[in-house]
């Protein structure tokens, strides 16, 4: 009987490792197509055949109605994928590009100023006022968690004793429902009030604006989830001779620790439980915080190295049409860099490690995006957290008030919301008006998501990316411009002047590539 050398046990486990990766592809596929496909029936017969002719009957495993959102237990696809080696020397080669910069970094120091500098100015700048952030984070937290509540279950428990006068239940909801508008203006307008009072820088001042939206929308989930149940609340006890005792006190307002393990937890969809893992991974909470922070120390040398030398020798009054096409291009790279460090460290890392902490076992906060072979597929795909709360609060809801019947409306309020909810974080991040986020959003992705034909293909998930990449090079190159064209120009105490953008108007020379890199 014949041995087994080292070379074919290799050999039988690469072979091995390739089945299996293929195999989790082309299940992910499969379920995701599923599941598309699933809701798309589901979605679409409920819209269109309401159950409106027979009484509801509530069972005590409630579930809200017109559900869309199903939680399983599940990995994130690049969990699964970094199982396999050939998946992870892809990790790899990023890493061993970091260390390059690192590296390139350090000799440029050493050759142009004879020492190491090991300062990170800008990574200190980006952050400064970073408690004065975390103040702010930790009120809005408060409001969310304490006041949200409690205004919550004021009105579930009170909203009984006028279940027997119509037009006074009406007057309360509606007083509510005033309340409930002002306290989410008051959200929007108080914290950027304090952004810009305190002048915060853009890390900081990110860390507000994504934490406030973040809270606003998971308070929308709430409270449009819970209303629905205090409705069937009102109908079960209006009907005569009810005995459903158990099944009303399980529409009544949920309890605090749940509405608590939401505001944490990594969804931004409500419902009163999740999957639970039995066990928590310190390792892998450790494993995933680290690599966030190294996505950050990635951004840092990228921005040192190809963005300030490029636009720290820009001189605004040499901009020409082949020049900036030169720096657009430059740009790219860079951009690129951005976008696939911000997915990674955000979407797949730092969600991944809130989920270990909270054992919460549904973890498809994206799809394989990177395979979208059309618009509408990346936006559905890139940001799952995201799009099931604009899908479920925003997607459905204009579907239906615009009588069921035009999609096209109801798409384009998505695109449109998320836009203008794009620019207002990069308004207030940058300090700056520049709605180069809003136009490639609504105008350029609005055209693709609605003009491009959506079909499967190698050249169309070609076409995706180099549309993708483009983007992405355009907001660096225009951010980046006005952000030293603001160092560099004087500024008017003019309404005007943080309207205008500075990099079109100014003419005057940027100062030296070394001023601004302590500066920006």
């Amino acid at each position: 009987m014949g041995t087994v050398n080292n070379n074919d046990s290799q050999w039988i486990q690469d072979e091995a490792e390739k089945i299996r990766s293929s195999l989790l592809n082309e299940l992910h596929r499969i379920e995701n197509e599923v599941n598309e496909q699933f809701s798309s029936f589901k979605n679409d017969f409920e819209l269109r055949h309401p159950k409106t002719s027979e009484p509801l009957k509530i069972k005590p495993s409630y579930r809200q109605m017109d559900e869309t959102r199903v939680f399983v237990a599940r990995n994130s696809i690049l969990t699964d994928l970094f199982e396999t080696s050939h998946i992870r020397s892809i990790r790899n080669v990023f890493a061993a590009m970091l260390l390059i910069l690192v590296i390139q970094v350090t000799i440029n120091d050493i050759v142009h100023s004879g020492r190491l500098k090991l300062n990170f100015e800008l990574i200190f700048y980006c952050f400064q006022k970073l408690h004065i952030a975390l103040f702010i984070w930790l009120i809005m937290q408060l409001c969310t968690a304490v006041i949200v509540f409690m205004g919550f279950y004021y009105w579930t428990s009170n909203r009984i004793f006028y279940y027997d006068n119509i037009k006074r239940l009406r007057i309360y909801d509606v007083t509510w429902l005033i309340i409930y508008i002002t306290y989410i203006i008051l959200f929007l307008v108080l914290p950027c009030r304090e952004i810009v009072n305190h002048q915060l820088p853009v890390a900081s001042s990110l860390i507000v604006l994504i934490e406030q939206l973040r809270q606003l929308m998971k308070t929308h989930s709430f409270i449009r989830e819970n209303v629905e149940k205090v409705h069937l609340q009102c109908r079960l006890i209006s009907e005569p001779n009810t005995n459903q005792n158990n099944e009303i006190k399980q529409l009544s307002c949920p309890d605090f620790s749940q509405y608590l393990y939401f505001l944490f937890a990594p969804t931004l969809i409500y419902r009163d439980n999740y999957p639970r893992n039995k066990v928590i991974h310190w390792d892998y909470v450790l494993q995933m915080f680290g690599q966030v922070i190294a996505a950050i120390f990635y951004v840092y040398y990228v921005v040192v190295r190809f963005c300030i030398p490029t636009f720290a020798n820009l001189n605004q009054n040499q901009i020409t049409l082949p020049i900036f096409i030169s720096v657009l291009f430059n740009s790219i790279m860079p951009g690129s860099l951005f976008l696939l460090l911000g997915f990674y460290g955000f979407l797949h890392c730092w969600l991944n490690a809130f989920a270990e902490m909270l054992r919460f076992a549904d973890r498809m906060f994206y799809k394989d995006w990177w395979n979208s072979t059309s618009f509408a597929a990346y936006y559905r795909t890139w940001n799952v957290v995201v799009h099931d709360w604009l899908y479920t609060y925003v997607y459905r809801e204009v579907f239906l008030l615009t009588g069921g019947k035009n999609r096209v409306i109801a798409a384009m309020c998505v695109v449109l919301l998320s836009a203008t909810f794009h620019e207002y974080v990069m308004i207030f991040a940058l300090g700056f008006f520049y709605p180069i986020m809003f136009v490639l959003f609504a105008v350029f992705g609005m055209g693709f998501f609605f003009l491009l034909p959506r079909n499967k293909g190698v050249v169309f998930n070609i076409l995706v990316w180099t549309s993708l990449l483009v983007g992405v090079g355009l907001q660096s190159c225009f951010y980046f411009m006005e952000a030293y064209a603001r160092k560099s120009c004087p500024a008017n105490d003019t309404f005007w002047d943080k309207l205008v953008p500075r990099s079109i108007v100014c003419r005057m020379a940027l100062p030296s590539a070394k001023i601004l890199h302590i500066d920006l």
